[in-house]
C-alpha cells in the first residue's frame, strides 16, 4: 500500500542491508531487484537508475554496475537483474528516479542498500551445542564481512548470540532459554580471513532436537523450518555446520541414527540441487550430568563411532573432534572450546571443501591388532607429524578394552611409531574383545593428538584382530 509521503524509487525485494549473496561457480552472483517508483513532479519520461559502488570508497564496481536503466513501467513498478557481481565487497546499492534525462546525481531520491557482500553462506543446524551455550566471556567480536540472517527475517551484522530469537519469524527453532556463545563467528572469520570474501550465517539449530526433527520422512519440522530460512535469506547456501547427536545417544534411537542422518543429508542435497553439498559435523564431546549408567556410557561411545563412520562413508561429510574441550555446564561446550570448534570447522571447510593446503583431518584409528597376548597395537591415519601423548595419567587412559568378561585392565601405553601406539594389558583379552578410544560418556580430556596443528584423535570403537592386522 502506498503511503502519502512515499516518493522516488522504492526497493521492495532483492537485497537487504548486510545481505551476503551466495556466489556461483564463477565467483559471482546475480542481484535481482524489484520495486516501485513514485513522483509528484511533472515529467515526459521517467527511468529508474541503479548502480553498485564499493561501500568504503564510493567508487563504481565497474562499468557493468555504473548507473544503468532498470525496466521502468508506467504502472509505477520497476525491476532489474545485475549480473555477475564479483565476490567481495562490501558494496552499496543505490537507486534514483531520473526524470527527463536529468543527471543521476541530481535525480530524484531512491532507496539505498548498505553493506552487501558476495561470498559464501553457511547454515547452522543441530541441537544446543550448535545453537551455542558457552557462558564464559570470550573475545569474539563482530566483524564487517561476517553477517547473519537473523530470526526476525532480516540480514544483520553477525554477533553473539546468533540464536537470538527476538521478533522471530521461525518459531519452530526458538530456544526455550537465551542462547549465548557459539563456534560460528570464529568459523566465519577463519573462512573470511583465508578466502578474502564475506561469509554469511543462517542459524537454524534448536537445543534438544533429535535427528527425527531433521528427517522429513519422520517429524521433519526443523528440516522444513531450515528450508524456510534458506529461501527467505536469498536461497543460496554453500554448506552446513552440524553439531547434533546427544538426544539420540541411546537405544533404540542410536541404531536408527545412521539411516536417519543419511536420509537427512540426501534430502538436503536433493532439495538444494547440489549432490556434493558439504556437511561439517562435530563428534560428541561429553556429558557430566550426574551418574551415567553403563547403557548411557555405551550410547555415547556408540554415537561417536556412528558419527565417525558416517563421515568416512558419505561424500563431502567431514568431522572434527571435540572431546578435548571444556564444558560450561554438564553438557554444553564452553566459550574457549567453541572458539576451537570454529577454528577446526573452518580448517575442514578450507581443506575439505575448498581444497586448500590446510591440515584438517583428525587422527583416525584404522587397525587394532593383538601383537602379543597382553599388547594391542593401534594404527592411525591422518597423522602428519607424530602422535603426541606423553603426559598421561595411568588412571585416566583415553582407551578401554572390553571382552565378554568385562573390562581388560590397562597397565601402560607406549608410542610404537609416529602413527602407532601400544596398549599394555593386565591379561589376555578374549576373542570378542573391542577397544574404545575416548571411552564412556565422559572420557579423559587428555588424548593423543597430532603434534602438527594439535588435532586430537577421533573417538572410536573397534574389534581387536588377533592376527597381525585388523579390519577397520
Amino acid at each position: 500500500m502506498k503511503k502519502k509521503d512515499e516518493v522516488g524509487v522504492l526497493l521492495d525485494s532483492g537485497a537487504q542491508d548486510w545481505q551476503v549473496f551466495q556466489q556461483d561457480s564463477t565467483g559471482t552472483a546475480d542481484v535481482k531487484l524489484r520495486g516501485r517508483w513514485i513522483t509528484r513532479e511533472k515529467f515526459k519520461a521517467a527511468s529508474v537508475l541503479v548502480r553498485i559502488v564499493f561501500e568504503d570508497k564510493g567508487e563504481s564496481v565497474g562499468s557493468d554496475f555504473d548507473w544503468r536503466k532498470a525496466t521502468t513501467r508506467k504502472d509505477g513498478t520497476w525491476y532489474v537483474t545485475l549480473k555477475g557481481l564479483p565476490s567481495g565487497g562490501l558494496y552499496r546499492i543505490e537507486t534514483v528516479l531520473q526524470l527527463d534525462g536529468a543527471p543521476p546525481e541530481w535525480s530524484q531520491r531512491g532507496d539505498i542498500v548498505h553493506h552487501v557482500g558476495v561470498g559464501d553462506v553457511w547454515v547452522i543446524a543441530g541441537q544446543s551445542n550448535a545453537a551455542g551455550y558457552g557462558k564464559a566471556p570470550a573475545l569474539d567480536p563482530p566483524e564487517l564481512g561476517v553477517h547473519m540472517f537473523h530470526a526476525c527475517g532480516e540480514w544483520k551484522l553477525a554477533t553473539h548470540p546468533l540464536g537470538d530469537s527476538s521478533g522471530t519469524c521461525y518459531p519452530p527453532n526458538r530456544e526455550g532459554a537465551n542462547a549465548s556463545h557459539s563456534p560460528w563467528l570464529a568459523f566465519a572469520r577463519g573462512l573470511k580471513s583465508r578466502l578474502g570474501y564475506p561469509i554469511g550465517l543462517i542459524p537454524a539449530a534448536l537445543g534438544g532436537s533429535p535427528i527425527s526433527s531433521w528427517d522429513r520422512h519422520e517429524d521433519g519440522t526443523l528440516f522444513e523450518n531450515m528450508l524456510r530460512y534458506i529461501k527467505d535469506s536469498g536461497g543460496g547456501v554453500k554448506g552446513m555446520v552440524w553439531y547434533q547427536g546427544e538426544s539420540d545417544a541411546g537405544e533404540p534411537q542410536l541404531s536408527l541414527y545412521p539411516d536417519r542422518f543419511r536420509r537427512f543429508v540426501a534430502d538436503l542435497r536433493r532439495t538444494l540441487k547440489d549432490s556434493a553439498f558439504p556437511v561439517i559435523t562435530a563428534q560428541l564431546n561429553r556429558v557430566v550430568c550426574g551418574e551415567i549408567s553403563d547403557e548411557g556410557n555405551a550410547g555415547w561411545e556408540g554415537m561417536r563411532e556412528a558419527q565417525r563412520q558416517l563421515a568416512r562413508r558419505l561424500k563431502n561429510v567431514f568431522i572434527v573432534a571435540t572431546v578435548d574441550l571444556g564444558l560450561s555446564d554438564g553438557i554444553h561446550i564452553d566459550s574457549p572450546g567453541n572458539l576451537v570448534i570454529g577454528e577446526r570447522m573452518a580448517a575442514a571447510a578450507l581443506g575439505g571443501v575448498h581444497g586448500l593446503d590446510v591440515k584438517y583431518l583428525h587422527p583416525d584409528c584404522v587397525r587394532a591388532s593383538l601383537v602379543s597376548p597382553t599388547c594391542i597395537e593401534l594404527e592411525f591415519v591422518n597423522v602428519d607429524d607424530h602422535l603426541h601423548y606423553e603426559s598421561f595419567v595411568k588412571s585416566e587412559f583415553p582407551f578401554a578394552v572390553r571382552d565378554r568378561e568385562g573390562d581388560v585392565p590397562l597397565v601402560g601405553l607406549q608410542m610404537a611409531a609416529a602413527n602407532r601406539c601400544r596398549l599394555l594389558l593386565e591379561r589376555e583379552p578374549g576373542r570378542s574383545a573391542t577397544v574404545i578410544g575416548a571411552p564412556t560418556s565422559s572420557p579423559p580430556r587428555l588424548i593423543p593428538y597430532d603434534q602438527r596443528g594439535y588435532r586430537p584423535m577421533l573417538g572410536f570403537t573397534m574389534k581387536v584382530n588377533r592376527g597381525s592386522r585388523a579390519s577397520d
